[in-house]
């Protein structure tokens, strides 16, 4: 017997034997993970049943019942993959399940007693054939989001069925088995069971998690790859020979031996087989990790809030650590070259590691790797260099160091492509990671996240202390607008010493400034001392048309033109009775020097439904409607030069919107402006 006939049912029979113990060691026990273990194992029987025919050992009516159960539990999968609620009770008794498996019991039960004629017995198989095509082509519309993991199913199945059709409608038109394409049926589920392995793979329904040696599909690949190279090598010198020429001979040997040289180079580099290896672990292996799981839990741990004893690089260096399962590590940060460390955490128990921010050797360690992270943006492990230094070219570490340094792998941190840092994390109490393709991957990624981090509280940092630097300055700039005022009040009485010295009058209402003078500046200091521009307020009940006139008299007589007052109705409003005669004079005293000294400043106060209205008005040289919208309001802009802060305008905006009022100004150039305080008497 010619070992062809019964070698492709063979490798059938081991391959869906593979299949059907894969498929049994799944976790996953739905109906159509059960029906698959079904279909499996229908398909070894086949396999079996076909191969012992082959040696005469069972008679056709078994193979005949093989065939019917395999077809007829093909279609009952596709069904159940179809009807994913369905329970096995509802599969079981459903028409088209009744009616296929009563087609395939007829089918070879007829055979057996002669009923059906052998066109009959054909064409029963090409039915169940036809319906198991139909339940795939609607499974392939149907899929949807799971087409992805059933294309391979879809694709293996689909070929082994088409084959089946036309071998038993050729069967059918010449009532017999062409043994040629019988014979071959056994190669080809042979060649598309890995098909079905890889769909079972893929599929959340069928889904069998299968985890192979590296090292042994590494080798097992480099074979097969040595054993295509021989074949092709075995074709090119059978040419070589079909020349028959006399130098034939010695060209074949020479080619052999170039072929083998060749073979043994490759066999022997290696970075070839490096290169080989991660191309079979990045396209051919499962992650090592559940990598949504594990962004996620890193994107909560980064959000949690901050302490005092955990800040932001505490923080980032437990992110390392919980993306690598590592207990042990630290964050150091350079300052224009020098290594500076940010934060480190050990476990309690592990007294060496607390040494880890004085030890000399990893000090050195740092001084070799930074330099050479700094070129090549590599994450460095300590472990993988002891064995392969040729991996790290440019690094050199004695394996002293390296046995002395306390920490296992070096990561760097970059912030636009500048190194900010670098992250050292051992494991004391636990296994090392192997640092493969993926896990630099990893890495990669968690650095770039973890970094963000790190850079945007720096940001936060740095904004702060500026705000803070800001707000002083802000203060300080009040406080010197304030300083105004009092120099006027100062020079108010010395313009007026003189003429009123010897008034007994003038002398008290000189103390009395003196006494308020005294006041304000031990308040303006005290804001300075306390860098706070928060003041204490303090709200009265105050009958504005008084508060306004004795804020003239104190300060706006020595300024032409004299402000009047027109009361059109008595408004009493609770204000801070300091602040508001501080922003009041500043708009007061704006209006007297755009005014020349024969012109008219006037201040009326009126009330409307439950608001007070404030009205400035002078006929002065006015503004622009560009240099309202554009600076008017804006702090620092001033038309005085140097003897103005320009924030008069500002201040006196920012309080009326604070007290829940509204300023507006209107102005026209050469004609005058009118500032309108609307504040609410509630």
């Amino acid at each position: 017997m010619d070992i062809l006939t019964w070698l492709g049912f063979l490798l059938a029979t081991i391959a869906y034997l593979a299949l059907t113990l894969l498929s049994c060691i799944g976790k996953n026990k739905n109906l159509p993970h059960r029906v698959f273990i079904l279909f499996s194992s229908a398909s070894l029987i086949w396999g079996a049943t076909h191969l012992l025919a082959e040696f005469s050992l069972i008679n056709e009516t078994i193979v005949n019942w093989a065939e019917s159960i395999r077809i007829a539990i093909t279609c009952i999968l596709l069904f159940s993959m179809l009807n994913k609620t369905a329970t096995a009770k509802t599969l079981l008794t459903n028409q088209y399940t009744l009616g296929i498996s009563l087609v395939a019991i007829c089918i070879p039960l007829f055979s057996h007693y002669n009923i059906i004629s052998p066109a009959l017995f054909f064409i029963g198989y090409l039915a169940l054939t036809v319906a198991a095509l139909i339940f795939l082509e609607i499974l392939y519309r149907r899929a949807a989001e799971e087409l992805w993991g059933l294309k391979p199913l879809i694709l293996g199945l689909g070929t082994l069925l088409i084959f089946d059709f036309i071998v038993f409608a050729d069967a059918s038109l010449v009532i017999q088995i062409n043994n040629d394409m019988w014979l071959a049926r056994g190669y080809l589920h042979t060649a598309l069971v890995p098909l079905l392995l890889w769909s079972v793979k893929r599929s959340k329904s069928l889904g069998i998690k299968v985890y192979i040696s590296r090292e042994m599909v590494f080798q097992s690949s480099l074979l097969i790859a040595a054993g295509f190279y021989l074949c092709l090598m075995a074709i090119v010198g059978f040419y070589i020979k079909s020349i028959e020429s006399q130098w034939t001979g010695m060209i074949q040997s020479i080619f052999i031996a170039l072929a083998f040289t060749i073979l043994f180079a490759l066999f022997i580099s290696e970075t070839l087989k490096r290169n080989f290896k991660v191309f079979l672990e990045k396209n051919f292996f499962a992650n090592q990790f559940d990598y949504r799981v594990r962004w996620l839990n890193l994107t909560n741990l980064l959000n949690l809030p901050l302490d005092e004893d955990n800040n932001f690089y505490d923080r980032s260096l437990q992110a390392f650590l919980y993306s690598t399962e590592y207990d042990s590590g630290m964050l150091i940060k350079l300052k224009k070259g020098t290594p500076e460390l940010a934060s480190y955490h050990y476990p309690k128990t592990t007294e060496q590691y607390k040494n880890i921010p004085a030890n000399s050797s990893c000090d050195q360690v740092l001084d070799l790797v930074i330099p050479f992270i700094q070129k090549k943006h590599w994450i460095v492990d300590l472990k993988d260099y002891q064995s392969n230094s040729q991996n790290y070219p440019g690094l050199h570490i004695s394996y002293e160091l390296i046995e002395s340094c306390s920490y296992h792998v070096i990561i760097p941190i970059y912030q636009e492509a500048e190194l900010w840092g670098v992250v050292c994390l051992n494991n004391l109490s636990g296994e090392q990671l192997i640092f493969n393709w993926e896990i630099r991957d990893y890495m990669t990624v968690v650095t770039n996240q973890v970094g963000h981090y790190i850079f945007q509280h720096e940001a936060m940092q740095l904004i702060t202390e500026n705000a803070q630097f800001a707000a002083f300055s802000r203060m300080s700039a009040f406080v010197i607008h304030d300083l105004k005022n009092v120099l006027s009040q100062v020079d108010m009485i010395l313009s007026n010493a003189e003429k009123h010295k010897h008034n007994p009058d003038f002398i008290d209402d000189t103390f009395e400034t003196l006494g308020y003078t005294k006041q304000r500046m031990e308040k303006m200091l005290s804001q300075l001392m306390n860098k706070s521009v928060e003041e204490n307020i303090s709200v009265n009940k105050l009958n504005i048309g008084d508060l306004l006139r004795q804020l003239i008299k104190d300060k706006c007589l020595n300024i032409l033109p004299k402000p009047k007052v027109i009361e059109l109705e008595t408004v009493e409003l609770s204000l801070d009775s300091e602040k508001f005669s501080n922003i009041m004079y500043h708009l007061i005293d704006n209006a007297q020097q755009a005014t020349p000294d024969d012109g008219e400043v006037s201040i009326s106060i009126n009330r409307s439904e439950n608001n007070l209205i404030i009205e400035l008005k002078d006929n002065g040289c006015g503004m622009s409607s560009e240099f309202i919208r554009d600076k008017l309001f804006k702090p620092f802009v001033t038309t005085k030069g140097n003897a103005g802060m320009g924030i008069g305008a500002y201040d006196a905006q920012l309080y009326v919107e604070q007290a829940g009022g509204h300023l507006k100004v209107d102005s026209v150039e050469d004609v005058g402006t009118r500032f309108t305080i609307q504040l609410p008497i509630n």
